[in-house]
């Protein structure tokens, strides 16, 4: 029912009615001052890079990780995935070093409780090799 301008500063909303989706790093902010204004703010700028290593390992990962970059050389490395995150949340796992043909890379969830294509875990095997996903319903999606 409503759409905005972008960049403009102009919201046009229908009868009265503005939907914003305020997900993570989006503050909304209805009638400051006592204005007829709606103000929306973008309040994370920058996408959050995680470097993890085999002395972190296992590493479970944080609600504020998106890239996660790993360092295999020392040994294998067990990332955990939340169990639950919020629906459409999305992380990168990547081998920033290229030893996951020595050292394998393996992803799970925490405790088991959400999938990755169906699967209890996603393990790299080659080199350089990277993970994109995004959470639906107790399962992770590869894309």
């Amino acid at each position: 029912p409503t759409y905005f301008v972008t960049d403009s500063g102009t919201v046009i909303p229908a009868a009265n009615i503005v939907n914003v989706n305020g997900g993570d790093g989006v503050e909304v902010s209805a009638n400051p001052n006592g204005s007829n204004n709606m103000v929306i703010s973008l309040t994370t700028e920058a996408v959050e890079y995680t470097n993890v290593t085999f002395a972190m390992s296992p590493y479970t990962v944080l609600s504020t990780d998106y890239f996660l970059s790993v360092d295999a050389s020392g040994g294998a490395v067990t990332i955990n995935l939340p169990d639950a995150p919020v629906t459409n949340k999305q992380f990168i796992v990547k081998d920033r070093l290229g030893f996951a043909g020595t050292n394998t890379i393996t992803i799970k969830s925490l405790t088991g409780a959400s999938t990755i294509d169906g699967q209890a875990t996603y393990t790299f095997t080659d080199a350089y090799e990277s993970l994109e996903c995004l959470y639906n319903s107790n399962n992770f999606e590869i894309f």
